[in-house]
């Protein structure tokens, strides 16, 4: 089929949407730039079979048993593994197909679908399921299955924080927010067993896209009504992915097990995926001892890791982020823009990341160098540049002149890996010194911390942002527009600073766009409605016994994240050499 025209204007409600499901700009990035190198075959194209390519001299393992995890990866148990319901709900991915995927280079390709199509305008989409899709209890897999699971999501009654994620369908805003009432009238309908149709609310070539990220994955209905919120425990769950939930011994590990009714059981090898449930706290040691066969790294391992005997087995793996503070405007004394502004030149940058050991390297806006949007120039540079003096001078005229008089001020962050800690700590070491500004830090249970950062009630915030797609809609418009109704960290809401956003978003010219975005971020700096830190590296390490990872374009080696989640189809044991 000819691919509908994308427009900027719909690419930048496609970063809306991904920013209402949490993506960060990396994210939208990669995904917009899977669309932009889509070729020919368009939506349609071929996913790369998983059948291993063994190496000469290579044998096959006999136990295609996979253990994995650490480093931040499973550090805690699952809240659950229902995506339909909430997308960070942090459970197993591999559990689960959708109608699409992504593959290796973020653009999306067919997966439950057999074949994709739309109208002229992209604003009505046809899914063509595949007949030997398979719920993991051997029942069909239909269009009505996803017919009842996007409508889920949507009902208010579930309840789910992203719901926001499908308003692009016909009447998906109205049903969720209780405007229309019946059903029937959202745009999703089964026309057949095997034919989904899916009307938007107006263009919108992107739509397979987001087809393709997590929070469009099914749930199994009966299971939902049977088991309630129970329905994920592993004597529960039935589900259509690679595979299947064997045993789930809570702090202790998952189990996963091959599921013989996935459609491509024949080109997945591992048999069995081990995930032992590991603290952030034990670092690479379950690594290190062979308890586990893949790991992330953390920031304190990673030198040692690389400069030992086995730091062949350490590689870079793409994950653009960014490292950033949220001071809340509508707590003291962050509503003094004063003090804001003082802060933003208080963090010195370059020895803040000292403490990252190579996992991050200085930011000086939202985006990473590299993607588009990318904004480092000296102009921007200025408006946040480290200047101890400069951001004792804003202080002047408040009651905090001088660095005196602070009241109690706490840092808030999330419990996770990726050196966020000693980040926080930098930056706390560096506001006392710059600026005299003593702060605690607060170190929140994952699930508590969204809680509360969605209500804005945390006070000065230390958070980080992974891009979902690759384009500017996504670290701005999805991450700190103004008018969002559901899934804002910040309170700061700037009119101009929308207007900007909404401008990039409606217009065609990338040119255009891009100088829209770029006003976008020098606003929110010189209003400080955030204070970029640091961009991010990310590690891991893989035993030698460890194969089949795919490689994009650049020739990084893919793991499981945000938006790609087929690694596990990939991989397969060797015998040791």
């Amino acid at each position: 089929m000819n691919r509908p025209p994308i427009t900027d204007q719909q690419m930048a409600l496609l970063e809306q949407r991904l920013a209402g499901a949490g993506l960060g700009r990396r994210q939208f990035l990669q995904i917009a730039a899977g669309i932009a190198a889509m070729g020919a075959a368009g939506w349609n194209a071929t996913p790369v079979a998983a059948a291993p390519k063994l190496a000469p001299g290579e044998k096959l393992a006999k136990d295609q048993t996979l253990r994995l995890g650490g480093g931040g990866w499973w550090q805690s148990d699952p809240s659950s593994h229902d995506y339909n319901k909430d997308l960070y709900c942090s459970g197993v991915p591999a559990l689960w197909a959708g109608l699409m995927k992504f593959n290796a280079d973020f653009q999306a390709v067919p997966y439950v679908a057999s074949k994709v199509t739309s109208n002229k305008d992209g604003s009505v989409w046809t899914f063509e399921i595949r007949k030997d899709s398979r719920w993991s209890d051997g029942t069909a897999c239909t269009a009505h299955s996803f017919e009842w699971s996007f409508k889920r999501q949507l009902d208010p009654a579930t309840a789910a924080p992203y719901a926001s994620f499908l308003y692009d369908i016909k009447n998906g805003e109205a049903f969720n927010k209780k405007k229309i009432t019946d059903p029937k009238e959202v745009g999703v309908k089964a026309k057949s067993d095997w034919v989904l149709e899916v009307t938007l609310e107006g263009p919108r070539g992107y739509f397979p896209a987001l087809a393709a990220y997590l929070a469009a994955l099914p749930a199994h209905q009966p299971s939902v009504e049977k088991h309630k919120e129970k329905w994920t425990e592993a004597a529960n769950l039935v589900c259509n992915g690679p595979f299947t939930l064997e045993k789930w011994d809570r702090g202790k590990e998952m189990v996963l097990k091959k599921n013989p009714h996935f459609f491509g059981a024949k080109d997945v090898t591992l048999e069995r995926v081990i995930i032992p449930i590991i603290p952030v706290a034990s670092g690479a040691l379950p690594y290190e001892n062979n308890e586990i066969q893949l790991t992330a790294l953390q920031s304190g391992d990673l030198r040692r890791l690389q400069s030992g005997p086995n730091g062949k087995e350490v590689f870079r793996y793409p994950f653009p982020g960014t490292w950033y503070l949220l001071p809340q405007v509508t707590k003291a004394p962050f509503d003094n823009v004063k003090v804001r502004r003082a802060v933003s030149q208080a963090i010195d940058r370059e020895n803040v990341v000292k403490v990252s050991q190579g996992f991050a390297f200085p930011a000086h806006s939202m985006i990473p160098p590299g993607f588009p949007g990318a904004i480092d120039t000296p102009k921007i540079r200025a408006i946040q540049k480290f200047d101890p003096k400069a951001a004792l001078a804003h202080l002047k005229g408040t009651p905090f002149e001088g660095g005196k008089n602070w009241p109690k001020i706490t840092l808030s962050m999330r419990d996770e890996a990726l050196g966020a800690k000693p980040l926080a700590e930098a930056v706390q070491a560096v506001l006392l010194e710059s600026i005299n500004m003593k702060t605690d830090l607060e170190v929140l249970e994952q699930r508590v911390f969204r809680e509360r950062l969605w209500k804005n009630e945390l006070q000065f915030v230390w958070i980080r942002w992974f891009m979902d797609y690759p384009d500017p809609h996504n670290e701005y418009f999805d991450t700190f527009y103004g008018k969002k109704t559901t899934g804002r960290r910040q309170a700061w809401v700037n009119d101009a600073f929308d207007r900007e956003l909404e401008l990039g978003r409606d217009t065609r010219d990338t040119k255009k766009r891009m100088e829209h975005y770029a006003k976008a971020e020098e606003i929110m700096q010189t209003d400080v409605g955030y204070v970029p830190v640091a961009w991010v590296s990310r590690y891991a390490a893989a035993k030698p016994t460890v194969r089949g990872f795919e490689k994009n374009k650049q020739g990084e080696q893919v793991v499981d994240g945000n938006i790609y989640f087929d690694m596990m189809t990939k991989l397969y044991m060797v015998e040791k050499g």
